[in-house]
């Protein structure tokens, strides 16, 4: 099975006074969705979620470098984790997979059933120590969120337009995004202008379900009469890279002593892709020898 695939857009603006970045991921998170069986307020936070790391991996140059989001909250959506790696592979799931709230309103307003918590930028470089920075949420909407830890822990004026649309049967009709930082040459006015723009910018995946392609979005609303290129395009796509050997390391860490008190077959599931990994009582057997 091929995997769900969208693309990712990197430019810039203005003789490169501003970077950008734009994404398509609508069959990348119908993915998740259907792999983990969301619900509309969980399919609406993964999908946001996708498209914000998709945007921030397109930063990544180090070869195997990842970048992960991750939202721990107080309220009954709980939160969830997404990681993109360089070469454009996402996976990530939902902390609350099938979260109905018994209000109809409330369960399409994620920065609601968030609530109070934290947002969390996990960057790992070839084998160096993964660096963390870690903001509170400002109102859990995720846009707003993914900009406000750019200015406070990086100190990089950001604009974020994310969008995810979901009809009544949770089929996403449309997920996209838009990220737009503002380098230390940029012309004051110009910034003013693209913010402007981008908070008149109807949301990203209502303009993409009326046919507009992320190009048309930038060129009719976001960048209007502003001078800007795409100097790469790239495919992303969902990719978990689970094995059954790496289940076995996994289990190996239990010890012994803990594993000879599994008397049966065991089926540990992946959390990013929900596939499940059989060990028979003769294969937890060999592991605890591989241990002696």
């Amino acid at each position: 099975m091929m995997s769900p695939k969208g693309s990712l857009l990197r430019g810039s603006i203005a003789d490169a006074q501003f970077r950008l970045f734009a994404c398509e991921t609508t069959a990348i998170v119908q993915h998740i969705r259907d792999i983990h069986d969301l619900y509309p307020l969980p399919s609406i936070l993964m999908g946001r979620l996708i498209t914000a790391v998709a945007l921030m991996s397109g930063e990544l140059k180090a070869p195997h470098s990842e970048i992960s989001i991750r939202i721990d909250a107080d309220g009954p959506l709980k939160g969830g984790i997404v990681i993109a790696n360089k070469e454009g592979m996402l996976k990530g799931y939902a902390f609350v997979p099938q979260l109905w709230l018994p209000e109809n309103q409330d369960n399409f307003q994620v920065g609601k059933g968030l609530g109070k918590g934290t947002f969390t930028v996990i960057r790992q470089s070839g084998l160096k120590a993964p660096y963390q920075g870690r903001i509170e949420l400002l109102d859990g909407e995720i846009g707003t969120d993914l900009a406000q830890y750019y200015h406070q822990s990086e100190q990089l004026p950001t604009a974020v337009n994310l969008g995810v649309l979901i009809d009544q049967g949770a089929r996403i009709r449309a997920a996209g995004g838009i990220l737009i930082q503002a380098l230390p040459q940029a012309d004051t006015d110009l910034s003013l202008q693209i913010e402007e723009n981008m908070k008149n910018t109807p949301n990203v995946s209502d303009l993409m379900d009326m046919g507009l392609t992320i190009e048309d979005i930038l060129n009719r609303f976001v960048l209007k009469n502003l001078s800007w290129q795409i100097s790469k395009s790239t495919p992303i796509r969902f990719h978990c890279d689970c094995s059954k050997a790496r289940f076995a390391r996994g289990l190996l860490l239990l010890g012994k002593d803990e594993l000879q008190g599994l008397r049966e077959d065991i089926s540990p599931v992946c959390h990013y892709c929900n596939k499940a990994y059989t060990f028979t009582k003769e294969e937890i057997e060999n592991l605890i020898k591989s241990l002696d």
